[in-house]
């Protein structure tokens, strides 16, 4: 369990495993089976570009793979600051298949937040486009990096300077890991699948813990109701 989360109580626990609300399995392990059962089916359109499952389920992996080869390891924290498009799914998913958690900020944060973000995360990276209209993100990762203990990576989709690495060129190389090195990481479903933000209407958002045991359910019943997979 990453230190700082706080368990669920074991009575609750208990009651949500005997009701069949928890399967104890990641997030990782349930989008192996999507993306084997529905493979040719458009997964992600963006713009005019659609993605199937497998292409989406190829390139994760790839991004998965070089993640690791930049030091990212399981637990790792990682801001994604990424707007509406389809690279922000590559990273999401790639970072379940490796077992670091993102933090769900939003494109309209600024140094106020995503620097608290990081402080109180311990997040090792940031994922954020170039530019949007006159706000620079590379130059807020610059910014907390020189102040963050813990900041080493800052992921750019878009014009990368030095220093930073590219998250298009991140999709699209071939990594020097091996498929068979996803096999091997493991994933506590009981430590957080990602961190939610809290509305920040009394100050900056607060970080809230959402497990894979809480996702995995929560995919499967908004997935039933929305009559999606």
């Amino acid at each position: 369990m990453l230190e700082g989360v706080v368990r669920f109580p074991p009575e609750f626990a208990a009651r949500y495993r005997e009701k069949g609300y928890w399967e104890d399995r990641s997030l990782a392990d349930t989008f192996v089976e999507v993306f084997a059962k529905h493979g040719d089916r458009v997964a992600v359109i963006d713009r005019n570009h659609a993605v199937t499952y497998t292409e989406l389920n190829e390139r994760s992996e790839r991004l998965a793979l070089n993640l690791l080869d930049q030091g990212l390891r399981p637990i790792d924290r990682v801001v994604m600051q990424l707007p509406n498009v389809v690279e922000f799914v590559y990273l999401y998913f790639a970072l379940q298949k490796i077992g670091c958690i993102p933090i769900m900020a939003l494109p309209t944060h600024r140094y106020r937040e995503v620097s608290q973000f990081v402080e109180l995360s311990g997040a090792v990276a940031c994922a954020a486009p170039d530019q949007v209209r006159d706000f620079d993100y590379r130059e807020l990762i610059r910014r907390i990096r020189q102040s963050s203990k813990t900041l080493r990576l800052g992921i750019i989709l878009g014009d990368a300077p030095e220093g930073f690495l590219s998250l298009t060129g991140l999709i699209q190389r071939q990594s020097k890991q091996s498929p068979e090195e996803l096999k091997k990481i493991t994933i506590d479903p009981e430590d957080p699948a990602l961190f939610q933000l809290s509305g920040g209407t009394t100050g900056v958002p607060k970080l809230i813990p959402r497990t894979h045991n809480d996702y995995v359910y929560n995919s499967k019943m908004a997935a039933s109701v929305t009559g999606v997979g």
